[in-house]
């Protein structure tokens, strides 16, 4: 699947999370991070929903090139970029939490 550079969102239930979804997720991102000798603003940040029933992945737009299987096999979706203040850093470089910008890198 084609991607723009914005941000995408994984959504897992609790029971995703519970069950070491998360950590599963972790360990591509980071493997892909790694190989990619941690590419500036490629970072995933993670918050609960507001009822508590689902756990958020986001992916900045710098992470998406790095990590289109990974965004489809969990059928991410595109969002805008999210309120900072929920975020926590699950791995990367923090600086990909301003990135809002959307169009391609080279």
């Amino acid at each position: 699947m084609a991607k723009s550079m914005s941000w995408y969102r994984i959504t897992l239930s609790r029971q995703e999370y519970e069950s070491g979804e998360v950590t599963m997720l972790l360990g591509v991102f980071r493997a892909a991070y790694i190989a990619r000798n941690g590419p500036k603003g490629m970072a995933m940040f993670g918050c609960w929903s507001d009822d508590g029933t689902c756990y958020f992945v986001y992916t900045t737009p710098r992470s998406v090139r790095h990590i289109e299987p990974l965004l489809d096999a969990y059928s991410a979706n595109q969002v805008d970029r999210p309120d900072p203040s929920c975020l926590s850093l699950l791995f990367g470089d923090e600086s990909g939490l301003s990135s809002s910008e959307i169009g391609f890198e080279a």
